[in-house]
């Protein structure tokens, strides 16, 4: 986002603006104790930047969270306060794996021939080919479809996308009907022109043409620790 460049952009100038103090001999910043001290800060920082996003629920709940966690952190490191996070620690990661499982459960079914990338990659963007319905998952691996050279079938054609711990391109066309819609856990989407990210998050997008149309294509999509990215060209 165009608001986490300036954050961190800010972040690095205040650094090297320290550091260039320092050399100088005007200051005697120990800027180890100081990063070690006040990091939180950035944990506060992009959880803020996370709230601001109102069109995303998920993302205001990720803010919240991060921004919580990087308050209570700066606390002790400052010794303002000390919390207790162990229950949050024990609650939290069982959490996000059974949402993942609801996740992936929910994907949809029977749309067609199955595409696995483990620890690979699934390739077609150089060569013309037939699209088809069907679902993608990349497991530690890559995906990258260009619609825009595929033969796309009259009607409805159903993507299902899964990315774990991998990442997935899609190209699609910019003369067809296109729906989107998907959820993240601790990764990141870019659906045409909505992007969203953060612990847990969802959203939707869609491209619908003001002529009549005979082909649509539907893309279903969960990202757990990746990235799914669908683009227009």
């Amino acid at each position: 986002m165009f608001r986490s460049r300036w954050i961190f952009g800010i972040l690095i100038i205040i650094l090297g603006v320290t550091f260039l103090l320092n050399n100088l001999d005007i200051t005697n910043f120990d800027v180890s104790q100081l990063i070690s001290i006040y990091w939180p800060v950035i944990l506060i920082l992009i959880g803020l930047n996370l709230v601001t996003n109102i069109d995303s629920k998920g993302e205001i709940v990720s803010g919240i969270i991060i921004a919580f966690l990087g308050v209570v952190f700066l606390g002790r490191n400052t010794g303002l306060f000390d919390i207790d996070l162990s229950i949050f620690w024990k609650l939290f990661w069982p959490s996000i794996i059974i949402i993942a499982g609801i996740s992936l459960m929910t994907g949809k079914h029977n749309v067609g021939k199955s595409n696995f990338a483990i620890l690979g990659g699934i390739e077609k963007k150089r060569e013309p080919w037939a699209l088809e319905s069907g679902s993608y998952t990349a497991f530690m691996g890559g995906v990258e479809l260009d619609l825009t050279i595929a033969d796309i079938p009259e009607g409805e054609t159903i993507l299902d996308l899964t990315a774990i711990m991998g990442g997935i391109d899609i190209i699609v066309p910019r003369d067809i009907t296109v729906h989107c819609q998907g959820t993240v856990i601790l990764g990141g989407l870019e659906l045409l022109d909505k992007s969203t990210g953060g612990i847990i998050s969802s959203t939707k997008a869609e491209r619908v043409l003001d002529g009549p149309t005979n082909k649509t294509i539907k893309i279903y999509s969960r990202a757990i620790m990746g990235g799914i990215d669908v683009k227009s060209r």
